[in-house]
C-alpha cells in the first residue's frame, strides 16, 4: 500500500497481515485525506485582524475550531467556520459505515440501501419504493433527493431516526394477545405514589397519583383512614397540612385512569375505616366511577376448556376493579368481621408479626421480627363496600394452602395474595416452583418492605422471575430499580399490562426462577456499543472542567445464569462523540425475563457521576445498527443524547469487503494511523 503523504517525491509504504486489515487502513486513510484537520493539517489566514466578512464564534464550536485551526482568536472567516461545522457535523462512525456501503462514491443510492437494510438491519422485506420513500424523508438536500442519492447528513439523520431505535418499534402498539386471564399478565403496580416523601411522615398528594397513572401504572394502593365530619381521608391527618380526602383522590383517578392506557384499572384499598365511614367510601366509589365499575356479575364471562375465574384485560377494557376484604356470600347482616392480615394503612403502618429484611441488606440475610399482637386483630367490614370487591385480598395462607392439597381454593370472586417483601423472597427461594404454579391462577402482590423507610426500592427482577404479577414500587423514588419497572413495561404499547412467559402459563410446565446452568446449545448474545453523542454533564457538576471521561456499562438483568455485568473503556476527556467500538458476549438462557440496561457514568467525577441511562426488555431489541436514546434519573428525556449501538452476528461492515468477513474496530485503527502518520 503506497500513499503519498508529505511530498510529491515522498511516500509512505505500509505492509497489512492481510486484506481485511488493509481495507480497513485505506478506510481510515480516505477519512484523514477528506478530513484534513483530524491530524491537525492547518489552513486558511493566521491570526489578527480579519477581513471584512469574518465572523465571531463562541461557545463549544468556536473552541474546537480554535484547536483544530491552532488559532489564538475567536474570529474565524466563513470559509474556516464552514470547513470546520461540516467536519464537526461529520460523525466518523457514521462516515466509515457509509463509504463501505456506497462503495467508495461516499453516497447511497436505494439499491444500496436497500441491501443494508436486509443484511444488517434484519428487513427482509425491504423493497426499493420502501428505500426511496427513506431517501425523501431524510435527505436534507434537493439536488440529492431529486437524484435518488443519500449523503452522509441524510444517512445520519435516517439513524438517528426513531424507526433506527434500539426498541422495536412494534412494541410502540400493544403487540400481545390481551385475551388471556389477569393472572397470565405483569401488571405495572405503584406503591403508594400519593405520599411525597417518606412512608411514615410522608405528606400526601394527588400529583404523584397522577404521574403515576401516566406513566401506565394499572395498580394503585390507596391508604384510607377515618376523617372529620365522616369523610374518609387518603393517608394519615398529620395535622397543620390540609388533608385529602378520599373523594378528591377518586375523581383524580377517574380523570386520569384511561388517557395512557385503555386496560383495567386496579385499585388496591388498605383502609381501617369504621364501617360508616366504608360506607360512605363505597358510595364515592359509584357515583364517581359510575358504570366504569366492575363487579363480578356485571360482566358474566364464558368459560371455556380448563375453567378459569379471572377474565381477561380485553374484556374489562375501560373498567376500574376494587381489590379488598370480601364478606363471606352467605353473610345476610350489613357488616362482618374479616382478618386483618397484611393490612397496612399509607402513611405508617403496623409493623406487629412481620418479618421484614433491613433495606440494602438482602444479601446478608438480615431480617427485623416484631412479636406479633397476642391476639389477631380483626376489621368490621361493611357489606356494600364488600360488595364492590371484584379481587379478594387472601393472604399468603392461600398460597401454603394450595400447596398442601395441590388444588386452588374456589372463592366467588378471583383470588389476590398480598406478600411482604421478605416472605415473597423466601417463598421464590424455597419453592420457586410452587410459587410460579401458584400464579398460574391467582394474582400475587409485592409491595416494599415498611421498613424502607426512605421509600426506596427492591430489586423487581427477583419477584418477575418467580411469576409474581403485581410487583409495587414507589413511583417517586427514582434509581436502578425503578429503571428496570420502566424498562419492562415499556414493551406491549407501555399499557401495563405484558404477558408473562410461556413457561408461567402453561398447565403442564416446570420453570425454576433459580436454575443457574446454560442451556446447551444457545449462542452468546452479541453487542457492540460503538459511540455516544452529545452526553450532559452529570447533575451537580457545575465546579467541575469542561468535559467529562464517560464510559458504558451494560447490566444483563435476568434468571441467575443470565445475569452479567460489562463496561467499555473510558473516553477520556471527550464529552460530544466519545468513540468505544466495542463487542461484549452476553450468554442470554431465557430472553423473555431479560432486561438490558445501558448506564453511562463520568468515570473521574466523584460522587454523582451519573449521566444517562436507558433498559429496554432483551426481547424487543431490534437487530443492526440503532441508537439508543438515554434517560435521565427520573426518566425524563436527554436532549439529543444517545447510544450508537450494533445489535446482532454481523458486527460491523467497516473494513470489509464482504459481510461475512470479521469485526473490524475503526476507533483504534484511526489512532493507529495517525500515529503512522
Amino acid at each position: 500500500l503506497s500513499n503519498p503523504l508529505a511530498s510529491p517525491s515522498q511516500s509512505l509504504d505500509l505492509v497489512a497481515l492481510s486484506a481485511d486489515v488493509a481495507n480497513i487502513w485505506v478506510t481510515g486513510l480516505r477519512y484523514l485525506l477528506a478530513h484534513p484537520s483530524v491530524i491537525g493539517a492547518s489552513g486558511g489566514v493566521g491570526g489578527g485582524v480579519l477581513p471584512e466578512g469574518s465572523l465571531s464564534v463562541e461557545g463549544s464550536l468556536g473552541s474546537k475550531m480554535r484547536s483544530d485551526k491552532e488559532k489564538l482568536t475567536s474570529h474565524v472567516t466563513r470559509e474556516e467556520f464552514q470547513e470546520a461545522f461540516c467536519e464537526l457535523c461529520t460523525r466518523p462512525d457514521v462516515y466509515f459505515l457509509l463509504v463501505q456501503l456506497s462503495k467508495d462514491r461516499e453516497c447511497l443510492d436505494p439499491q444500496d440501501l436497500r441491501l443494508f437494510l436486509e443484511t444488517e438491519q434484519g428487513l427482509s422485506l425491504a423493497t426499493t419504493e420502501g428505500c426511496w420513500e427513506l431517501l425523501r424523508r431524510y435527505e436534507p438536500s434537493a439536488q440529492g433527493r431529486e437524484m435518488g442519492l443519500m449523503g452522509i447528513d441524510g444517512f445520519a439523520r435516517y439513524l438517528q431516526s426513531p424507526e433506527c431505535q434500539l426498541l422495536d418499534p412494534e412494541h410502540q402498539g400493544v403487540c400481545q394477545d390481551m385475551n388471556m386471564p389477569l393472572s397470565h399478565y405483569y401488571i405495572s403496580t405503584s406503591y403508594r405514589s400519593y405520599l411525597l416523601d417518606d412512608q411514615v411522615h410522608g405528606r400526601a398528594d394527588l400529583g404523584g397519583l397522577i404521574k403515576a397513572l401516566q406513566a401506565g401504572c394499572r395498580c394503585l394502593e390507596l391508604g384510607i383512614t377515618d376523617g372529620p365530619e365522616g369523610e374518609p381521608l387518603l393517608g394519615v391527618d398529620l395535622g397543620p397540612d390540609i388533608p385529602l380526602t378520599i373523594r378528591s383522590a377518586l375523581e383524580v383517578i377517574n380523570k386520569y385512569a384511561f388517557l395512557t392506557s385503555q386496560y383495567p384499572l386496579l385499585i388496591y384499598l388498605c383502609h381501617r375505616c369504621t364501617p360508616s365511614q366504608q360506607r360512605v367510601m363505597a358510595q364515592h366509589l359509584k357515583k364517581v366511577f359510575g358504570t366504569r365499575l366492575y363487579t363480578p356479575e356485571a360482566l358474566p364471562v364464558t368459560l371455556g376448556g380448563r375453567a378459569t375465574t379471572l377474565p381477561s384485560p380485553e374484556q374489562l377494557k375501560g373498567r376500574v376493579l376494587i381489590v379488598g376484604k370480601k364478606l363471606p356470600s352467605e353473610l345476610d347482616d350489613s357488616d362482618g368481621e374479616v382478618s386483618e392480615e397484611d393490612e397496612e394503612i399509607g402513611g405508617g403502618g403496623p409493623l406487629a408479626g412481620r418479618r421484614m429484611t433491613i433495606p440494602g441488606e438482602e444479601e446478608l440475610g438480615v431480617v427485623l421480627v416484631v412479636p406479633p399482637p397476642s391476639q389477631p386483630r380483626k376489621l368490621r367490614l361493611h357489606k356494600e363496600l364488600s360488595d364492590l370487591v371484584s379481587i379478594v385480598r387472601t393472604g399468603s395462607r392461600s398460597f401454603y394452602a394450595q400447596r398442601a392439597t395441590f388444588k386452588l381454593a374456589q372463592q366467588q370472586s378471583p383470588p389476590s395474595s398480598p406478600c411482604s417483601p421478605g416472605e415473597a423472597g423466601r417463598l421464590s427461594s424455597e419453592s420457586p416452583e410452587d410459587l410460579v404454579m401458584f400464579t398460574k391462577r391467582t394474582l400475587t402482590r409485592v409491595r416494599p418492605s415498611s421498613v424502607r423507610l426512605d421509600s426506596s426500592n427492591p430489586n423487581p427482577q427477583g419477584y418477575w422471575k418467580g411469576g409474581v404479577q403485581l410487583v409495587a414500587l414507589n413511583q417517586q423514588t427514582p434509581g436502578a430499580m425503578l429503571d428496570l419497572h420502566r424498562g419492562r413495561f415499556s414493551q406491549n404499547g407501555g399499557c401495563g399490562f405484558v404477558l408473562r412467559p410461556a413457561v408461567m402459563r402453561d398447565e403442564v410446565s416446570y420453570f425454576s426462577a433459580h436454575t443457574q446452568g446454560c442451556v446447551p446449545g444457545v449462542p452468546p448474545q452479541t453487542l457492540r456499543v460503538i459511540s455516544a453523542h452529545n452526553l450532559p454533564k452529570p447533575q451537580g457538576s457545575g465546579a467541575k472542567g469542561e468535559v467529562i471521561d464517560p464510559y458504558v456499562v451494560l447490566e444483563l438483568h435476568g434468571v441467575p445464569a443470565d445475569c452479567a455485568e460489562q463496561r467499555t473503556r473510558t473516553a477520556a476527556q471527550n464529552q460530544d462523540d466519545p468513540l468505544f467500538d466495542e463487542t461484549f458476549e452476553f450468554q442470554v438462557n431465557m430472553p423473555e425475563l431479560a432486561l438490558l440496561r445501558f448506564v453511562v457514568l463520568d468515570d473521574d467525577y466523584i460522587g454523582d457521576d451519573f449521566i444517562g441511562q436507558f433498559t429496554v426488555a432483551f426481547e424487543c431489541l431490534q437487530p443492526g445498527y440503532r441508537n439508543v436514546p438515554l434517560l435521565g434519573l427520573a426518566g425524563e428525556p436527554l436532549p439529543h443524547s444517545s447510544l450508537f449501538v450494533m445489535d446482532g452476528p454481523c458486527l460491523s461492515l467497516i473494513g470489509r469487503s464482504t459481510c461475512q468477513s470479521r469485526p473490524s474496530q475503526p476507533a483504534q485503527t484511526l489512532n493507529n494511523i495517525q500515529n503512522l502518520l
